[in-house]
This record gives structure tokens, sequence and C-alpha cells, in this order.
């Protein structure tokens, strides 16, 4: 098996961009190490820890939500970054919204955790 695509700081800037330009919200990143370290930060589950795919997918999600690095719309780039992610490496996310806005919601409380996340995902990707 290959290792995955892994998505760029400047793909999910641009994911970040479009999220604003749809939903609203204050454009920019606010701390560009912090976006960054929170976008690499997939490589190094993947890598060190044996994961998979849902499990990276959820890093994306979890991470960027949580580092708050953009002005606003941190939640919506996680799991954008998250389903592209998962996209890009075939499988298939035509998932219905509601339970993973929950779920990044409770990310953002600090109410469930990466590990939790990367199940909802596997529920809802299947």
């Amino acid at each position: 098996m290959s290792d995955p695509f892994f998505l760029t700081v400047a793909q999910v800037t641009a994911l970040h961009r479009l999220s604003i330009e749809r939903f609203g919200g204050a454009d920019g990143i606010r701390d560009a190490a912090l976006f960054e370290g929170a976008v690499t930060h997939p490589q190094q589950v993947y890598f060190y820890t044996q994961a998979d795919l849902f499990d990276v997918a959820a890093a994306y999600a979890f991470h960027i939500a949580q580092a708050q690095a953009c002005f606003d719309g941190n939640k919506r780039t996680g799991a954008a970054a998250a389903l592209l992610f998962l996209d890009v490496n075939g499988v298939s996310t035509d998932v219905d919204s509601a339970p993973l806005h929950e779920a990044m919601l409770a990310v953002a409380e600090r109410k469930m955790t990466r590990a939790q996340l990367a199940d909802v995902l596997r529920r809802l990707c299947k």
C-alpha cells in the first residue's frame, strides 16, 4: 500500500478562503506557524502511529479546529480538510453534514477526542 496524499498548507488555506467566501466570517490566518503545525501534524500521525485514513482525516479536523489559527472558520476549515483528505485518497465523502457539524462543535468545546472524531468519520464515510 502506498502512502496517502497529504494536503498542503496552501491547499488548506484555499479551503479556508472558500469557506469564508461561502459562509462568511473574517478571512485570514491569525498565526501562520500554528496553522502550519496543525496542517502538517496529520503526517506525523500517519507515519508514527500506524494510523488509518480516518485517523489522519480526524487529525486534520481536530488540530485545525483546536489550533484556532484562523481569524474565523476554524471548525469549517478543519472539517473541509478532513473530507478533502478522505476524498483524494479514495474514500466516499458524500455524507450528512449534521453529525459532522455536531462533532466539530464537540471538538472545539474539547468534549470529543481525536480518536472519537475518527470514529465519527468512519461511521459517516462508509
